[in-house]
């Protein structure tokens, strides 16, 4: 997994240096919703995260784009004695500490003939990186109600949920519209769609599916 961040940070380095890029650094900001479909537990009812990110956008003459972005939020999280639920406050265990990584590729669409309104269609895989730690105010050995366990067991249990069965992978789908300010200024929105890999290949549909909306304004 080092081995590949790696890989994909050196790729981006040197596209920087590509003189045939249109190279833009932007921002995010926006809620994030959770689908969770279970309700045989204390879960929360598809929990909304509000989360900041940044990126960069590198987009050749012939308007392909290769776009790498991160945004960054946090979520609460409870074992129900087989799997890390998302929950309300205050039937916690662990605050996970959470980032989704975006490596998408596309094509920006110039609208109209004035130059100034860019419609961007892409897909790619996310990466959603997670850690969680005991939540503020839950002891170590605080049992859990449902299982008996302590909580600083469920945490290492939870933790172990996040980077198995490629619970971490997430192909996605974007479009985002930036409407151009200035020569160095743009201002737009995007939505993504993240499709949870690993709950599709354990049999539980579409749990864990994402969708971010997003106000975007962009550098040159």
């Amino acid at each position: 997994m080092k081995r590949f961040f790696s890989f994909i940070a050196i790729f981006l380095l040197s596209l920087t240096f590509v003189s045939a890029l249109d190279k833009d650094l932007f921002f995010t900001a926006g809620p994030k919703l959770m689908l969770n479909t279970d309700d045989s537990t204390k879960s929360a009812p598809s929990p909304i995260m509000y989360s900041l990110g940044v990126g960069g956008d590198f987009l050749f003459e012939n308007n392909i784009l290769l776009q790498a972005h991160g945004s960054f939020f946090t979520n609460y999280y409870l074992w129900d004695g087989e799997t890390a639920q998302p929950a309300e406050v205050e039937n916690r265990t662990a605050t996970a500490l959470s980032a989704m990584i975006d490596l998408t590729g596309g094509y920006t669409f110039r609208l109209a003939d004035s130059q100034k309104h860019l419609l961007s269609v892409a897909g790619g895989l996310g990466f959603f990186a997670r850690y969680a730690i005991l939540s503020n105010g839950v002891d170590e050995d605080s049992p859990n109600r449902d299982t008996g366990t302590k909580a600083g067991d469920d945490v290492s249990s939870i933790n172990s949920t996040f980077f198995s069965d490629l619970n971490f992978l997430y192909p996605e789908l974007a479009f985002s519209y930036s409407y151009v300010l200035s020569e160095l200024w743009k201002i737009g929105g995007e939505a993504r769609t993240y499709i949870p890999l690993g709950s599709l290949m354990n049999g539980n549909g579409a749990d864990g599916m994402i969708f971010s909306l997003a106000l975007k304004i962009s550098y040159k």
